[in-house]
């Protein structure tokens, strides 16, 4: 199960991901981050809810970085992301490993209520 949406009110976009079996599911994704994003102003906020999320085997591991790149590039500020501690260091190595990326303030938290509450209260 994945949703992409934007909610304009808020200039937030909710960014859930489940289980990616198909490599056409990948461009797909990114397509919808792209369209929900040019609904929004520049600084938005970001909810992203991955603890559904894991690659099918063979799948390319880059994905992440080409969502993080995109969102990036549409000028996000701030980003909650809801995952289990398990899931960090396998979804995102190489933030481990660079001083820039990503290129904006992510703050992880363990529920969806947490995630809205702190970035309500940071606008």
């Amino acid at each position: 199960m994945h949703e992409i949406r934007a909610d304009i009110d808020k200039n937030r976009l909710y960014f859930t991901l489940g289980r990616i079996n198909q490599a056409d599911e990948l461009a797909e994704i990114i397509h919808k981050v792209q369209q929900a994003v040019h609904q929004l102003s520049r600084r938005f906020t970001c909810v992203t809810d991955l603890r559904q999320y894991a690659l099918t085997g063979g799948l390319s591991d880059n994905f992440m970085r080409l969502c993080q790149e995109a969102l990036w590039d549409s000028a996000i500020h701030r980003v909650a992301r809801v995952h289990t501690p398990e899931q960090s260091v396998t979804h995102f190595p190489y933030e481990l490993e660079s001083l820039i990326w990503p290129a904006y303030n992510v703050e992880t938290v363990p529920t969806l209520e947490e995630a809205e509450l702190l970035l309500d209260q940071m606008q």
